[in-house]
């Protein structure tokens, strides 16, 4: 194939009355790597979030018979409280075992306290 040999004075002919730069246009279809990560990772938390099940609010004697139980036969359960945020999305569930209760507190794997009345709804797992 035989690539044709343009003058000087076309090649500058060209790019003063033919060729019209778009400039930061062409760049804007273009997301850079970092971005798209970005933004690929707020997707994968707003369905995280969406995905989450809101459970219907127990009752005090529901949940205190599901923490009996539990600690009866030392088994792990799954705890949705009432707290949320400003756009009203319940706080991730906590799992794990009942180490013991104090003052309408329940401690969870030790390092969580929950208070009774903070406890939307408990169910035992396994």
């Amino acid at each position: 194939m035989k690539i044709p040999k343009f003058s000087d004075q076309e090649a500058e002919n060209f790019f003063n009355h033919d060729y019209i730069d778009r400039g930061m246009i062409k760049w804007q279809g273009f997301y850079l790597s970092d971005h798209t990560s970005a933004l690929n990772a707020e997707h994968e938390t707003k369905d995280k979030i969406l995905q989450r099940e809101v459970l219907p609010q127990m009752t005090l004697k529901e949940i205190t018979d599901v923490i009996n139980k539990a600690i009866v036969k030392n088994k792990t359960v799954k705890i949705q409280s009432n707290k949320c945020d400003s756009n009203g999305v319940f706080e991730d569930p906590i799992i794990g075992k009942i180490n013991g209760f104090v003052d309408g507190e329940i401690h969870i794997n030790s390092d969580n306290l929950i208070k009774f009345n903070e406890i939307r709804n408990i169910v035992v797992l396994n």
